[in-house]
């Protein structure tokens, strides 16, 4: 369901006394997010959000890291999403969330309450406290594209040289068809090329990049501010050649620093005989959770991870109280906001 359908449903199962997963976000109204927080707590019933990404192999490992304390205290994160170019264009440019007047989120929210998931819960000993945000949308815009360029790529003489060409990635490499073709309403493979071609003549996910108009961010830095005095830089890049995370946090007593995509990351701690430091490199690429499945494992993840939890397991790294999932929202609301009014922006906290 699009984003601004989700407080009707999850209200609605809440209230029937349902434990419940929710897609993210959660809704992209602070005031709505307050509502499910409170109707959860009086319905006494559990709520989990699909950020799949902290059921990975990787990022759980990272957590473990952290709660064994082998690095210490957190005194900083440095985190970066890089949205690959065909994902930015499918997804934010050409797609369905290619506005946030249109479907209710920012593509900070859209896009990066992951990431944002991922800060408030590796992080969870401390609260989010304010946060410091510049952005723009500088690429994708009429007048960028080139001169006496078409309105659809089909027709359009550059076509053939463009790199955010459709043709180029729906019919060429059919990347993301299970977004592009949707529309079509019938099985992929029952799609000819003839009506993929038609289609494309004829829908946003045929026209020029440049000349669709969406008002969200193509770029956009973060800064947050916690309550135990460590602070996070989180940088947002759409249209990347290669599409990744990577990760480095410093402790008291060490750091890690990896890419998500390599599935490996290196632990590093403070040896008084080594001017480096003593170095583990730990590898999850061989892990089998990590070639099942999308996002590297965690769609199985979260579901095996749930499913012990209903059933009385509670190890679980992954799975911390709704305020985790909430705080992250919560720095979404006012990083948009701290791009909006340019400020710096208290995050609401929440009552106990």
């Amino acid at each position: 369901t699009m984003d601004q359908a989700h407080y009707q449903t999850a209200t609605e199962i809440i209230s029937a006394g349902y434990d419940t997963l929710l897609e993210k976000p959660i809704v992209p109204d602070q005031k709505q997010l307050l509502e499910i927080y409170s109707l959860a707590k009086s319905k006494e019933v559990k709520v989990f959000v699909c950020h799949v990404l902290r059921y990975t192999p990787f990022y759980k490992a990272i957590k473990q890291v952290l709660n064994d304390g082998k690095i210490g205290k957190i005194i900083s994160m440095e985190m970066c999403e890089h949205v690959g170019i065909s994902h930015f264009l499918t997804s934010y440019v050409r797609g369905k969330w290619n506005s946030q007047r249109a479907c209710g989120s920012s593509f900070m929210l859209a896009k990066c309450c992951h990431d944002l998931d991922l800060i408030c819960w590796l992080n969870n000993d401390a609260k989010p406290t304010k946060v410091a945000s510049f952005g723009h949308r500088s690429l994708f815009l009429p007048q960028n594209a080139p001169k006496d360029s078409a309105e659809f790529c089909c027709d359009c003489k550059y076509e053939n040289d463009c790199i955010y060409s459709a043709t180029h990635d729906y019919i060429d490499n059919d990347f993301m068809p299970f977004l592009v073709w949707d529309k079509l309403n019938k099985p992929f493979d029952e799609i000819t090329m003839e009506q993929k071609r038609q289609f494309l003549a004829q829908d946003d996910y045929g026209k020029c990049a440049y000349k669709l108009g969406g008002d969200i961010n193509d770029r956009q830095n973060v800064l947050v501010d916690f309550d135990n005095g460590s602070v996070v830089s989180f940088a947002l890049i759409g249209g990347c050649t290669r599409p990744c995370r990577k990760i480095h946090v410093v402790g008291t007593h060490g750091e890690i620093d990896g890419v998500f995509e390599d599935n490996k990351f290196t632990l590093r701690t403070y040896d008084k005989n080594d001017f480096n430091g003593s170095v583990e490199v730990v590898d999850l690429s061989q892990n089998a959770q990590t070639k099942v499945g999308g996002h590297n494992g965690g769609d199985v993840g979260i579901i095996q991870d749930l499913i012990a939890y209903f059933d009385g397991d509670r190890t679980s790294p992954s799975i911390t109280t709704l305020e985790d999932s909430l705080y992250s929202h919560l720095c979404v609301y006012a990083i948009d906001e701290a791009v909006a009014t340019n400020s710096v922006v208290a995050v609401t906290q929440l009552k106990k």
